[in-house]
Formats: structure tokens, C-alpha cells, sequence
């Protein structure tokens, strides 16, 4: 995960410049990757100490040291049956556990336990307890996947007197760029989904682990220094949790919200990185518990490519909504009719860490872009079509998050006895009628000749854009 998701834009954008067209297919020349600026590393390093350095906040360690302490218990229930469990979580009402034999989390009214173990739980309550608990829950959830969410509203957006800052329902917006109300009002309205989208699914994904109640979430739209070429749309924080989006990739002169313009990538609309880097503000605790990048990435990648406008989702068919996520960010509005993806390994990005992840994106080759694109397919695959409502992975991220080690939890509900290039060849023949030709090797890299561009549906297009503006203009 990339803390602070500096140069995706950037180099992407560049990428998009580097291909020459010729015969049908697009070729790459490599000699412009130099057209980067040539302060780039220098540039990411001045707004970040360091790959994979950031300060964990101390309720996210309290819980690291919680779940290294908790130790499995023998609890009596009231029918005097008894059960081998960890407590994760307990209140006045109710109390969770991570089964040991079942290998699974489930929670009980306090009621239903024995005296001896409510009033154990009670004194936990007093001794240590935060609100009235101890521990944080995890969502139990097992609805089938919604086919879409939409956003009733905004919510509120108020203007702090005559500053830069505005308030809404839980952010924070420091609106440096002076954007006008009407555009920050949509910023507001994909800001304010994230959470209800993520929660909507039936994951127990960490939605605010460990924010404290009414606590605002602070967002910087600001401008990009002009002495400072720009590489980014937006990134997230880790260090502080502020997310940071540039107004210059999301808007136009007249400070209006960027819509899709046919044939001008770098006009394509920028809102999804908003979508990513507050969920991953949203989720910071995957982040922090050292869960490989590949899941918080790939969710982030996820909830970007399958939002269809403002605040609203689409969660069904999502290889229409991915083909195209992962095709617009390198070429724009290019119909593509074949993609060739050299993509890495599996085992090699599920065992991939933080600093890793970050070294790849810093080393400016086409690997930092394509470990995002691997990420967005694996997870698809877990959400979608290795069960059709992610079952197994919903049971991963509860053993992930009850303190399981990660390796064991992928293990025991991921592979389930299938190996890595097992899951790879699914994949190969999942997305081979689907747009995507994937082939897995050592390292991501792009190629000339992987992307084959559809030129009769692009005249057709060009054609209609054509009459349309022509009668625009009478």
C-alpha cells in the first residue's frame, strides 16, 4: 500500500505519451520514460520520510498488543456447554469470539454465558474498557452482494465564517484550491458514500477501526506547487490520515468538476482517486495491522473502478466497470480490443509488504502502475467468481482481523489447498474472453505490441462525436 500514492498519475499520463501508433497497434518507446521529471524521486521524498515509514497510531498498536496477548479460554454458556474461544470484542450486551475449532468468529448475548465468565467480561469492561467496551467488533455479515448503492445526499456542507474550511456530516475540508460550492458539493457527495458503500458489502471490512466517535476526517484540496511538476492526483496520508487531492486533476479553469472528453485522456474524469484514497482513510486499519498491500490496494482499486458517478456504485458485471478503469488510466478513451497484461506473480503479490510495494512504484517503471491492475483482478476474482458473494474472503478478513496470522488465514481460506498458479490459470481463462490476455511472470512490465486498439469502432465513435457537435453548433 502506498501510503502517500505519489507519481500513479504521473507516470501514467507519460506512459499514455510514450506510445507511437502504428499498423493497427501501439507501440512503446521506452527513451520517453526519462520525459518524468527528473526530481521525481526527490519530489515523493519531500512529502514522505521514507518507503513504508509512518507513524501507526497508538489505538491501532493497543490492538496489535491485544491480539498478542489474548489466549484461548474454555467458556461455560448457561446450559452448562462449553466452548474453546478468544474474546475479540464485549460490551453490557453482547460478547464475541474467534472459535478455535470451528475456525470462526461468532458472538452471543453476554446473557447466554455462564455467571462466572459474564462477570469476568464485566470486570475486563471496568478495567479496561473504552465506551463502555473492550475491543473493537467485527461486522458479522452474511447478505448476498448488492448489484448497486447509491447515496441519498450530500448531506451537509457549512462554510467556516469567512475561512477555506467547510464542514460536513464526518469530513473536514480545507478547500485551499478555492473551488467553487457547487463542485465541492459533488467532491462532498463521493466523500460522504465511501463508508455506506464499503458496508454495503458483505465483508467485515474495518470501516473507522479504531476513529473515535464524531471524530471528522480531513481532506486538503490544494493546488500544485508551480515549481513542482505535478505526479499525483491525490494520496493518502498514513502519517497523519489527511487525504490530499490536487484541484488541477480534477477540475477545469472555470473550477467546474472535469467530465470525459472523447480522445483527451488527460481531461478524463480524475474522481475515482478520491474514491480510493478515502477508502483507504476509511480502512486505514488494514494498513496499519500489516495486512498485505494487495488487499487494501486492490479494495481501494475496486471501489474506484466500480463507482459509475457521483456517490453512486455499481457492483454488478464489474469486469465491464474494470476493463475499463485499468484501460483509461493508460490510454484515455481509447476502444481497445485486445490488452496483453504482464502481470506478477501471484505468490509473489500476496507475500508483497508496504515498503516493498512502495520501492516498485518509486523505481518509476511500468511494474508500480501494474501491481494496482493485479490487485483490482485478484480481488474481483475473490469477490466475485470465487464464490459469488466472496464468502471465503469475507472468512479470511475475519480471521485476518481476530488476530489470525495472515499467511495462515490466506492459507486456510483463499488457496484452500489450490496453489498459486492453480488461481493463476482461473484467472487466465476468466478474463481471456473478456478484454484482458494475462500473462503471469516475474515482474509487471508493459511491452510493445500488448495493446491492440479497436480503429473501426473508434471512426464509428469519432462519427457520432462529429454529427453531434455539428448539430451543436447550428
Amino acid at each position: 500500500m502506498k501510503l502517500r500514492r505519489f507519481g500513479i498519475a504521473g507516470i501514467a499520463l507519460t506512459l499514455y505519451a510514450a506510445y507511437a501508433v502504428y499498423s493497427g497497434r501501439l507501440h512503446l518507446d521506452w527513451s520517453l520514460l526519462e520525459a518524468l521529471p527528473g526530481n521525481w524521486r526527490q519530489q515523493i521524498a519531500a512529502h514522505w520520510p521514507g518507503s513504508g515509514q509512518f507513524a501507526v497510531p497508538q489505538e491501532y498498536l493497543e490492538i496489535k498488543k491485544a491480539q498478542s496477548r489474548a489466549r484461548n479460554r474454555t467458556w461455560t454458556f448457561s446450559d452448562g456447554s462449553q466452548t474453546e474461544a478468544v474474546l475479540l470484542f464485549a460490551d453490557s450486551a453482547n460478547a464475541q469470539f474467534r472459535l478455535t475449532q470451528a475456525q470462526g468468529v461468532g458472538q452471543v448475548p453476554l446473557s447466554d454465558l455462564g455467571t462466572d465468565d459474564q462477570e469476568w467480561i464485566r470486570s475486563q469492561i471496568e478495567k479496561k474498557g473504552v465506551d463502555g467496551a473492550v475491543g473493537l467488533p467485527i461486522l458479522l455479515k452474511s447478505h448476498r452482494w448488492p448489484d448497486q448503492w447509491r447515496a441519498g445526499n450530500a448531506g451537509t456542507l457549512n462554510r467556516i465564517a469567512n475561512t477555506n474550511r467547510w464542514l460536513t456530516t464526518h469530513f473536514d475540508i480545507t478547500n485551499d484550491a478555492g473551488i467553487n460550492r457547487e463542485s465541492l458539493r459533488s467532491i462532498t457527495l463521493i466523500c460522504e458514500a465511501v463508508d455506506g458503500a464499503l458496508n454495503a458489502l458483505p465483508l467485515p471490512l474495518p470501516v473507522n477501526w479504531g476513529r473515535r466517535e464524531g471524530e471528522l476526517r480531513k481532506i486538503v484540496i490544494e493546488n500544485v506547487d508551480p515549481d513542482v511538476p505535478p505526479t499525483c492526483a491525490g494520496y493518502w496520508d498514513g502519517a497523519t490520515g489527511i487525504v490530499h487531492i490536487y484541484a488541477e486533476f480534477l477540475i477545469e479553469p472555470d473550477r467546474q468538476l472535469v467530465v470525459f472528453e472523447f480522445d483527451k485522456p488527460e481531461k478524463a474524469q480524475r474522481y475515482g482517486v478520491i474514491v480510493h484514497e478515502v477508502t483507504h482513510q476509511s480502512m486505514a486499519a488494514l494498513m496499519y495491522l500489516g495486512v498485505p498491500s494487495w488487499v487494501p490496494e486492490g479494495i481501494a482499486e475496486y471501489m474506484a473502478a466500480t463507482q459509475f458517478a457521483p456517490g453512486a456504485y455499481h457492483f454488478g458485471n464489474t469486469h465491464v466497470a474494470i476493463r475499463h478503469h485499468i484501460n483509461k488510466d493508460l490510454l484515455g478513451d481509447r476502444i481497445v480490443k485486445d490488452r496483453r497484461m504482464n502481470l506478477v506473480h501471484l505468490e509473489t503479490l500476496m507475500n508483497r509488504d508496504n515498503p516493498e510495494w512502495n520501492a516498485i512504484v518509486d523505481s518509476r517503471e511500468p511494474a508500480g502502475i501494474l501491481q494496482y491492475n493485479a490487485s483490482l483482478l485478484l480481488i474481483d476474482y475473490f469477490f466475485h467468481r470465487d464464490h459469488p458473494d466472496g464468502q471465503h474472503f469475507r472468512c479470511y478478513l475475519e480471521d485476518v482481523l481476530s488476530g489470525v496470522p495472515e499467511p495462515l488465514a490466506r492459507d486456510r481460506h483463499l488457496l484452500r489447498g489450490r496453489s498459486y498458479r492453480q488461481i493463476e490459470r482461473e484467472m487466465l481463462d476468466l478474463w481471456r474472453p473478456m478484454g484482458f490476455t494475462i500473462n503471469f511472470q516475474e515482474r509487471g512490465e508493459l511491452k510493445a505490441g500488448d495493446v491492440l486498439i479497436d480503429w473501426g469502432a473508434e471512426d464509428v465513435q469519432r462519427s457520432i462525436a462529429s454529427r453531434r457537435a455539428s448539430r451543436l453548433s447550428l
